[in-house]
């Protein structure tokens, strides 16, 4: 994961975050983050709008209200989502969440093969 310059200038002065804290935020969105294919509706055009605006974009993620805009594996920006699409974002990234552990779930079974201890 490499962190542009401009790219912890735009953290620190949208979100306050201290250079430390980027490239853990920066992972944490890559990884937990909305892809495009996660999204749809005006979230899904926005993204669209977004990639096509940045052409060296080829990877966008959406996590915690915030726009984390990728070529590879290197931070080019990031931004607050704007207020209308959050409430759609909030929403997709509960369901990823509930799929995830749902996911976790099945893929760690009870050990005790329900005896209580």
């Amino acid at each position: 994961m490499v962190i542009t310059k401009h790219s912890a200038k735009r953290a620190k002065e949208r979100f306050g975050l201290n250079k430390k804290s980027v490239p853990q935020n920066a992972e944490k969105a890559l990884r937990y983050g909305l892809t495009h294919a996660e999204t749809k509706g005006a979230l899904k055009k926005y993204l669209d709008k977004l990639y096509f605006q940045n052409e060296t974009a080829n990877n966008i993620r959406v996590y915690h209200r915030c726009v984390y805009i990728f070529c590879d594996n290197v931070l080019v920006t990031l931004f607050h989502l704007p207020r209308e699409l959050q409430n759609t974002a909030d929403k997709l990234q509960r369901r990823k969440q509930e799929s995830a552990s749902q996911n976790n779930h099945d893929a760690f079974p009870n050990l005790n093969n329900g005896v209580n201890i």
